[in-house]
């Protein structure tokens, strides 16, 4: 049994690598992996928390969409296990996007295979639920053939 280790970025640096995900540095203490409908972020900067944060690409431009969206994350928290949700405005005050996150306690550290499952359990939470927010809100689905951008930029 290995021991559990504290959690860094340098440590889920080398889990993405062997996983052959592309990511970036996001800041000190954050990972940014984009992917085609979504942006994720690997959070460290807790050494008692370790978060997996994901900003999906749909935005609600106006009162219809963004009820819409209300009411996935409402359905989500309601539901769901796993990722939590909510909304989160955009700088200008008048879109929002939806961003889902899971955590897990790391006081401890993690071992290799907690870090590993934490890694394909939330990701394939998020992954869910998001192909799930695609199936019910088609309209919001804007970047069919588009390269992996930041969903800020467009």
């Amino acid at each position: 049994m290995s021991a559990a280790t504290p959690i860094s970025t340098e440590r889920i640096r080398r889990l993405l690598s062997g996983r052959d995900v592309h990511f970036g540095e996001y800041s000190d203490s954050e990972l940014a992996c984009p992917a085609r409908n979504a942006v994720y972020f690997w959070n460290a900067s807790n050494p008692q928390i370790l978060q997996l944060r994901a900003q999906w690409r749909g935005i609600a431009e106006d009162d219809a969409q963004f009820t819409a969206l209300a009411d996935e994350v409402s359905r989500c928290n309601a539901t769901r296990t796993g990722p939590k949700s909510y909304l989160a405005p955009f700088e200008d005050g008048t879109r929002y996007g939806l961003v889902a996150e899971c955590n897990v306690v790391a006081t401890s550290g993690l071992t290799q295979a907690q870090l590993t499952t934490f890694f394909e359990t939330s990701m394939s939470m998020i992954m869910g639920f998001f192909a799930d927010l695609e199936t019910c809100l088609p309209d919001f689905v804007t970047w069919e053939g588009d390269a992996d951008t930041d969903p800020q930029e467009r």
